[in-house]
């Protein structure tokens, strides 16, 4: 039964991690698991890509009311089924690659984006920093 709570706690303690590793105290995220016909019909209406895709972010700090609840950064989506693909073809746990979303979501809830290869290399870098930290604590 620990084990189980360690496994469901690990995303939240992900998130924790990134924003504080951010100058943000206290906020909130709220982290959605679903499936890959969930958010290929998300992807569809927000970004027209009529495709599955493994993580997606909706800010709250954007459009006409920014700073009306500035402690929400916003949602993630994650496609559990996308996530445990990835995580076979890149040789790692599917609680691995749940981590590497959260992180990759909040980043984008942060602003970070990966379009342009500057940014993408700026992204990386900062999704390697916070997931060393998240797994020298993890292994305490």
């Amino acid at each position: 039964m620990a084990k189980k709570a360690l496994k469901a706690a690990r995303p939240a303690r992900s998130a924790r991690r990134s924003r504080a590793g951010e100058g943000y105290r206290e906020v909130q995220v709220s982290i959605l698991f679903c499936s890959d016909p969930y958010i290929k019909r998300l992807n569809k209406e927000y970004r027209e890509v009529n495709a599955p895709t493994d993580v997606l972010a909706f800010s709250m700090h954007g459009g006409r009311f920014p700073k009306v609840h500035p402690e929400i950064l916003g949602d993630v989506v994650i496609s559990l089924e996308t996530a445990s693909r990835q995580a076979k073809r890149f040789r790692h746990s599917l609680d691995e690659e749940i981590v590497l979303l959260v992180v990759h979501g909040i980043l984008h809830l942060l602003g970070y984006d990966h379009l342009k290869n500057k940014d993408k290399e700026l992204m990386r870098r900062k999704e390697k920093q916070i997931l060393r930290v998240i797994s020298r604590r993890v292994g305490k």
